[in-house]
């Protein structure tokens, strides 16, 4: 009788058990086992990039990785740079992640196999020249060097990087500082190897008066409130000046527009190499192209959407940097500018 009641019992418990099994659904586990299969932890990005632009890129990837925690700092290039130099004269990188505008600080590194080789997933369809040195750094967005002006101020559009020169705009023209914007620091390095410019382009600059500031940011600020009437800038904060409705546009210099590498990459010693390529992968996804284009860039995915006001880049001339010159002569560049326009404030 025992018996019985016990095999009762148990008949009973197993039915009952696999009763609640059949109401699990398949779908909540698959989505468990795909959370399971994502990276964790933290990883610390170093950056240029602008504070609310990369703040929101961060929090679009946490919508779709929420296990992993983004430490950003964020500088100018040269002052990303200097941060990065020290820590690794001290041995003590603090960085897993890079993107910054200065593609010849990457060749060093990558010389020095301090970078990861990584092809991140979704960049296969992308041009090989956005690719870099066997995939240790890459092109995720293109931005451009350009002259832009403020159309209360300026009558007739400029059409060349010569108009910035114009004694009727003397003491209205502005640009970045090159020790500090790593875009502006290619602009020179590239400007001053060139026979049309050289370092007399700039030696005429400081005749007609510009203002050198810090970044990118102050320029477009100053020129969409009329304190500039011409200026350098990389070609977004143009297009998002004008798109907020302030009185800006910008031009293509018939000379071409200075293509900017600012390529992202991983170091080798990166205590988490799972989040890293994750934060990367996530750069190819519509979700970060389409964001880009939001910002303002123009995105490094064929095919995909181009921003307001952008224009159609196979039709248009762009300079590329002079990498060649840049590295024999990096530290004669700044000093050189440094004497001629002193440090930025």
């Amino acid at each position: 009788m025992k018996t019985m009641k016990y095999l009762l019992t148990l008949s009973i418990f197993i039915a009952l058990l696999l009763a609640g099994c059949a109401e699990v659904p398949v779908q909540e586990a698959t989505d468990a086992g795909e959370a399971s299969d994502q990276p964790t932890g933290t990883i610390t990005l170093y950056t240029s990039e602008s504070e609310d632009n990369v703040n929101k890129m961060v929090a679009d990837f946490n919508e779709q990785v929420p296990g992993v925690q983004v430490d950003i700092f964020r500088s100018g290039t040269g002052e990303v740079i200097a941060k990065l130099q020290a820590e690794m004269e001290a041995g003590e990188v603090q960085a897993d992640v890079i993107w910054f505008a200065d593609i010849d600080f990457f060749a060093n590194l990558a010389a020095q196999e301090m970078l990861m080789s990584y092809q991140p997933a979704g960049s296969d369809i992308v041009p090989d020249e956005y690719h870099y040195n066997n995939n240790q750094y890459q092109e995720v967005r293109l931005i451009f060097n350009v002259v832009a002006y403020n159309t209360n101020l300026v009558s007739e559009p400029p059409t060349s990087w010569k108009d910035l020169t114009n004694p009727e705009y003397a003491g209205k023209v502005g640009m970045p500082s090159a020790l500090y914007s790593g875009a502006a620091f290619n602009q020179v390095g590239t400007f001053v190897n060139n026979p049309e410019f050289g370092w007399d382009f700039y030696d005429q600059l400081n005749d007609n008066g510009i203002v050198v500031e810090q970044g990118n940011g102050a320029v477009a600020e100053k020129l969409a409130t009329g304190e500039f009437a011409l200026v350098q800038v990389v070609d977004f904060m143009a297009r998002s000046k004008k798109n907020e409705g302030s009185p800006v546009d910008h031009i293509w210099p018939v000379e071409g527009a200075l293509l900017v590498p600012t390529p992202i990459g991983i170091l080798n010693n990166t205590d988490n190499p799972e989040a890293a390529q994750a934060f990367i992968d996530y750069m190819y996804t519509d979700s970060a192209q389409s964001l880009f284009v939001e910002q303002g860039y123009i995105g490094v995915v064929p095919g995909g959407p181009i921003p307001e006001g952008a224009p159609d880049l196979d039709s248009l001339k762009a300079l590329t940097v002079d990498t060649e010159y840049i590295s024999a002569n990096r530290d004669e560049i700044r000093s050189t500018f440094e004497e001629k326009f002193g440090a930025p404030q």
